[in-house]
């Protein structure tokens, strides 16, 4: 067997449902579309898509010598029975119902690199969305899929449901064919559904107008004209997933269990007791979880707009807590418990969970 064929079967040994290959070199036309998106101000508050940029478009950067990448991807889809939440609690992406990702792959990743380093003596460094890597680029390029107009890696096999990762290496190694031909074809199911008009081209992502940057990403308050769109997403989006056809032929759970650890809780969450919890019982619930990337403060904020955006008028539960959080020593938890108290006196009827219609 050779060591290319070693690799991929250590890959999958390790958890992972797709592995591809590609020669470590420069990436152009990735690059230009990166500067582009950060010229345009995309990227919103993220200020650290600006760094590195030189590293991020050839990963001889991040690893002197490197001579294959080694693109690696993880489906977590449950099925569509694990995947509904309750109609009656906050929605959380799908991505976030267990343990957190860069944990659980980072460590098959660095197994993944410790190995090749054993066998061939040469080096190798793992990434899992922590170096400045143009992952989906380098998913696409070693064959695996290809950026589709939601902006997520698609694959024939597996839909997008797939966390991503790489290994770095000065072992060279036979690559895939690539890159992947685009089959998104003229759908254009993504862009028409995205409820906040994030998706402003095929392929290009605005986080300005995206849900989960306001949701996970950017501290302290959201605008207010962005607060309605977040409807009842307390923590990530995952429309452009849900209605993608691609999804909802090809989506298929890991061949592989891993320690995602899916949580019955995390399907979705009751602002009200979000809101109320203490840092200590929040960290105590959570640590783990990709829901500690918004933190205390930032959960407790998106708790308030979900409820501005959701409660019912009459909902003396919801005005209770409101009510409590409008006298909160966080000025930003304040700030948008008003809010929220502001669009229960002024909202009609229905409500938006009536008109989901659930």
């Amino acid at each position: 067997m050779t060591l290319t064929a070693r690799v991929k079967e250590r890959a999958r040994e390790l958890g992972f449902d797709l592995v591809g290959i590609a020669e470590a070199g420069p990436l152009p036309r990735d690059g230009a579309r990166l500067a582009a998106w950060l010229a345009e101000d995309r990227h919103a508050g993220m200020a650290y898509m600006a760094q590195h940029k030189e590293k991020r478009a050839d990963p001889r950067a991040l690893l002197p010598g490197c001579k294959s990448v080694i693109a690696l991807a993880a489906s977590y889809w449950p099925g569509e029975e694990e995947a509904q939440g309750p109609a009656d609690r906050a929605r959380v992406a799908l991505y976030a119902r267990g343990r957190d990702y860069h944990k659980v792959l980072g460590d098959a990743a660095r197994a993944l690199a410790t190995w090749i380093i054993e066998e061939t003596g040469l080096p190798a460094r793992a990434c899992v969305d922590t170096l400045p890597v143009l992952e989906r680029a380098w998913a696409e390029t070693s064959g695996l899929g290809w950026i589709g107009k939601n902006a997520n890696l698609l694959t024939r096999s597996h839909g997008s449901w797939l966390m991503l990762a790489e290994v770095l290496t000065a072992a060279e190694l036979a690559p895939d064919p690539g890159p992947h031909a685009d089959f998104c074809g003229s759908c254009t199911a993504c862009l028409d559904a995205c409820p906040t008009g994030a998706l402003t081209e095929p392929g290009f992502l605005d986080a300005n107008a995206c849900i989960s940057y306001w949701t996970i990403e950017h501290r302290g308050p959201i605008p207010e004209e962005r607060r309605a769109g977040l409807a009842d997403w307390i923590f990530g989006c995952d429309v452009c997933q849900e209605v993608c056809p691609w999804n909802a032929s090809f989506a298929q759970p890991p061949a592989t269990p891993r320690a995602f650890g899916a949580r019955a809780d995390l399907k979705g969450l009751d602002p009200i007791e979000v809101l109320a919890m203490d840092e200590a019982t929040f960290r105590g619930r959570y640590s783990g979880t990709p829901l500690m990337r918004a933190k205390w403060e930032g959960m407790r904020r998106n708790a308030c707009v979900v409820l501005g955006n959701t409660a019912s008028p009459g909902d003396s539960r919801a005005r209770e807590a409101l009510g409590r959080a409008s006298e909160d020593p966080d000025p930003v938890v304040r700030d948008h418990a008003v809010w929220a108290l502001n669009r229960l006196e002024n909202r009609p009827f229905p409500t938006l969970r009536d008109m989901r219609g659930t």
